[in-house]
């Protein structure tokens, strides 16, 4: 199947500086989670800058369900309705005196009439949990309601591809938790989710594939329960397994729980294989004292 994004053999430098793309390639599997994973500095904002025609490569291409990329303001207007950036920082793109005109301003450039326009941002707004703000000064927000803003804003033009540069950036435990949701439900309806993080948990949590950055280029890309659970090949990249996985593999060591499998996701899959009967740890079944 052809991937509906992908760039081949990218290179790109910022004006006297060492290359920020040095020959990067990835593809993006249409409805997939596909997570960026890479230190800071690793060419994550900048390879997203380039998969939506904001930055055009030194060398290399980008395609488009297989097609060759446009860079005409026609074809970057097609492209952009097709693939969304929402930046890091969403003081970077909110700029509306309310919420609702900032949501609006994606599908009004894409020349949609006022009724659809008007349909889309509700939709928007609800999707996001934010309906409720629809009058709001955007400036007013706190960090998770603009990073839900400047998404709507996004969802709103109904894109095909979803880019997040650091979506979790900023905002507390609680916050990051119901974006991740959000995120979650959003990939549920078919979008496909493309996000870049040096968070390994929010990686482990939320895509299906992963690619680790290092230097500007792709280490290695692949289904996250493999890449996530590699010591060597996230040491390689930089970074190292989350507490979850290692938790996982020391039990898995200790016959605690199975060995094999899939990587659990998060805290309550992990507990899940400690304990397969499904019976709580409240005194009336209680797990064995080395599980416990």
């Amino acid at each position: 199947m052809t991937p509906i994004l992908s760039a081949h053999q990218l290179v790109f430098a910022y004006a006297g500086e060492s290359p920020a793309l040095n020959d990067l390639s990835l593809t993006i599997s249409s409805g997939r989670k596909l997570a960026i994973l890479g230190p800071n500095g690793a060419g994550k904002s900048t390879l997203f800058l380039h998969l939506n025609g904001s930055l055009r490569p030194q060398r290399g291409t980008v395609l488009l369900a297989g097609q060759t990329a446009d860079y005409s303001r026609r074809g970057l207007n097609h492209w952009r309705s097709r693939v969304a950036l929402v930046l890091q920082d969403p003081d970077d793109q909110i700029f509306a005196t309310s919420v609702a005109e900032d949501v609006s301003f994606g599908p009004l450039n894409q020349g949609l009439s006022p009724a659809t326009v008007g349909s889309r941002v509700e939709n928007a707004l609800k999707a996001m949990g934010i309906a409720d703000l629809a009058m709001r000064s955007p400036h007013l927000l706190s960090g998770g309601q603009k990073k839900r803003v400047a998404i709507a804003g996004a969802v709103a033009m109904e894109p095909e591809v979803l880019l997040l540069d650091e979506p979790t950036a900023g905002l507390d435990r609680e916050g990051a938790d119901q974006l991740i949701a959000v995120l979650q439900q959003l990939g549920q309806r078919g979008m496909t989710l493309v996000f870049s993080t040096h968070d390994i948990e929010l990686a482990q949590s939320l895509a299906d594939d992963v690619a680790l950055f290092r230097d500007g280029s792709v280490l290695a890309q692949g289904r996250a329960e493999v890449m996530l659970s590699d010591p060597d090949l996230l040491a390689r990249a930089g970074l190292r397994p989350s507490v979850l996985v290692e938790v996982w593999r020391a039990a898995q060591a200790r016959g605690l729980c199975p060995t094999g499998g899939e990587m659990p996701r998060n805290a309550d899959a992990l507990l899940a294989l400690l304990n397969p009967s499904g019976t709580s740890n409240d005194g009336s079944n209680p797990l064995p004292a080395a599980q416990a």
